[in-house]
């Protein structure tokens, strides 16, 4: 049986079921999950965490963990029938961490909005690795061992090879590879079947607009 264990202001919408660990120790943390969702993943607020928020929208696939550790206002958001094979999304300081609609991700993928501990300048004490968003377009596909680091931004329609790390900014409709990535392909889609000839895929210029995380 899953676990689900909530602070008494959590607030939870939830349209399906969680069938791993739900367990929110924070103070005013909001959890909204659609309609048609396969909620795998373990998600854990840890008491440190304030006015945190998961947005899933409908017909998504999620397995994996989600952990809030540290970072008031942390948010993350999953667009409709976006699916997570095993991918873990850590929060150690606030930010965002957002996946379009459509899109697919494999095996031992990783996230986090902060690099987990601070660095500073010696003589100046300015902080030299703040947090950045994480931002990720519709129809994305992220291989095997993806690594994202703060303020990576994927285009929508894009692809990132296995072992590869996102440190910064990839276009639409591309392949990228390596650590850091780096194009190797433009003008480039993909499809989750084998039998979809090219001509009939959308690109993500002709993906709809969503009008929002849940309709």
């Amino acid at each position: 049986m899953p676990t689900v264990r909530t602070s008494p202001s959590t607030i939870l919408e939830m349209e399906s079921p969680a069938n791993g660990r739900l367990i929110v120790d924070g103070a005013n943390c909001r959890i909204k999950v659609g309609r048609n969702v396969q909620l795998d993943a373990d998600i854990l607020i840890y008491g440190e965490v304030a006015d945190a928020s998961i947005e899933i929208a409908d017909n998504c696939v999620l397995g994996g963990i989600f952990r809030f550790v540290r970072g008031t206002g942390a948010t993350l958001r999953i667009g409709e029938a976006t699916t997570f094979n095993q991918v873990g999304v850590s929060f150690h300081e606030a930010g965002l961490v957002s996946f379009g609609r459509d899109c697919m991700l494999s095996t031992d993928i990783h996230m986090d909005p902060s690099d987990m501990h601070p660095i500073y300048d010696r003589a100046s004490g300015e902080r030299l690795n703040p947090p950045q968003d994480i931002q990720v377009g519709d129809h994305v596909w992220l291989g095997t061992r993806v690594l994202l680091l703060k303020g990576a931004q994927i285009g929508s329609g894009s692809i990132v090879g296995a072992g590869s790390m996102v440190a910064g900014k990839l276009p639409e409709n591309i392949l990228a590879v390596g650590s850091p990535a780096r194009v190797v392909r433009e003008n480039v889609v993909w499809t989750r079947d084998m039998e979809t000839p090219p001509e009939l895929i959308p690109t993500a210029a002709a993906t709809p607009a969503r009008k929002g995380w849940w309709r």
